[in-house]
């Protein structure tokens, strides 16, 4: 593979590095800037999202809209406590029911229309709702690791991974079910296998990023992609110092990446809590410049509508914009200290935030604002970590126990 070193916009604070990898069928390089922040082992070894110590999901369990909740319940003096019940007519958002036991966080969710969507989670989970109900779809009854990512090129390319070693593939929900594929390993053979935290899917190649794992002695990597063309699936591997947290392409030529990149432990960079790197494809390479976020803490999420219109969502209620030019994100207010988890949207004035504690916003090209849930009553307002739509009516949120649909009454 093809390696360059080139930055702009941006001063240089550390070993810079470009390997090439793919999206969309099409080869570009990948560099940043600095030492590892992070690794780990195994994706067990992780507690971004915790897993809880519950029975694997059975068939005809509850989803968190009818359970009292693992812990029985909440006191009502706590704030977080839901204690006025709202109904679904009240709410702009109202739980469905799962069949996923409410012990088990849903962490993802994507989909390819209204009767095409998947959600991913703790306790090896996968479900699909075909537009009537959510089926489980399990890549393997025996895994539990967390999915914390499920993306795909169209309904009959669906990609769910939880590590670089446990990525699955299935080519769709057909005849009420589907078939996975376990695929090859992507950790190389002189690294651990790491948690995958975000990923993207264009053409059929999919590209994922996570905690950087190990590629050789003072190596470290924290992006795979698949090699494009037909044949058994291979990986490419992209070094990188920072955990990627989200991912968002504009197109093959148009790439930005979120995360965290300040452990010193592993010579990270101790200000670079909130590191952003854009790609834009300068020849037949992409070239990453690093972006000032004017941020101290650590970002979860980035997607935008358009190449001149990206989002990037992270902890104490921090969001950030970058236009045309993308040379610096600016600091845009949001009613929330919370953290947040996860970032949508159908277009430039209708966007949806998701986060800790049932925080839910919606941008309308002007403001954001806070949206209203028919949480359960008695429990914790749950922490909500996905969101997706097939369009502005319809979007899905998931979390803590539970699954919130849209379906365009009041936001």
């Amino acid at each position: 593979m093809k390696a360059r070193s080139k930055m702009t916009g941006a001063t240089r604070r550390g070993p810079f590095v470009a390997v090439g990898l793919a999206l969309g069928g099409l080869p570009f390089l990948v560099g940043l800037s600095g030492l590892v922040s992070s690794c780990a082992a195994t994706d067990d070894g992780d507690t971004d999202v915790p897993i809880a110590p519950a029975p694997l999901p059975e068939a005809g369990a509850t989803d968190g809209a009818s359970e009292a909740g693992v812990d029985g319940g909440c006191d009502a003096s706590d704030p977080a406590c839901v204690t006025k019940p709202i109904s679904c007519d009240e709410a702009a958002w109202c739980p469905v029911a799962t069949n996923v036991s409410s012990g088990y966080p849903l962490t993802a969710v994507w989909g390819s229309s209204k009767t095409d969507v998947w959600a991913a989670g703790s306790g090896g989970t996968v479900i699909h709702w075909d537009g009537a109900a959510w089926k489980a779809t399990p890549p393997d009854p025996a895994l539990t690791n967390t999915f914390r990512v499920v993306t795909g090129s169209g309904a009959g390319d669906v990609w769910v991974a939880a590590a670089t070693d446990v990525i699955f593939r299935s080519d769709g929900f057909k005849n009420g079910t589907a078939a996975w594929t376990r695929v090859p390993s992507a950790a190389p053979p002189e690294g651990a296998a790491a948690p995958i935290y975000a990923g993207i899917s264009g053409g059929g190649d999919p590209t994922f990023g996570g905690q950087p794992f190990l590629l050789e002695s003072f190596s470290w990597g924290n992006r795979i992609a698949k090699k494009p063309g037909a044949g058994p699936i291979a990986w490419e591997t992209a070094e990188g110092s920072a955990t990627v947290n989200g991912m968002w392409a504009a197109s093959a030529d148009d790439v930005w990446l979120v995360g965290d990149n300040s452990l010193e432990s592993f010579g990270g960079l101790p200000w670079q809590r909130a590191w952003t790197a854009h790609g834009t494809r300068v020849g037949d390479e992409l070239v990453w410049t690093p972006v000032e976020s004017q941020a101290n803490v650590v970002l979860r999420a980035v997607w935008g509508s358009a190449a001149s219109d990206v989002w990037a969502v992270g902890d104490n209620g921090t969001v950030r914009h970058v236009g045309a030019g993308g040379a610096e994100w600016s600091v845009v207010g949001a009613p929330t200290r919370e953290n947040l988890r996860g970032i949508w949207g159908s277009a430039a004035n209708d966007v949806w935030a998701v986060g800790e504690l049932g925080t839910i916003l919606h941008w309308d090209g002007a403001t954001w604002k806070e949206s209203v849930a028919a949480f359960p009553v008695n429990r914790r307002r749950p922490h909500l970590y996905g969101v997706w739509g097939s369009g502005p009516k319809d979007v899905w949120i998931v979390g803590d126990g539970i699954a919130l649909r849209f379906t365009g009454g009041a936001k």
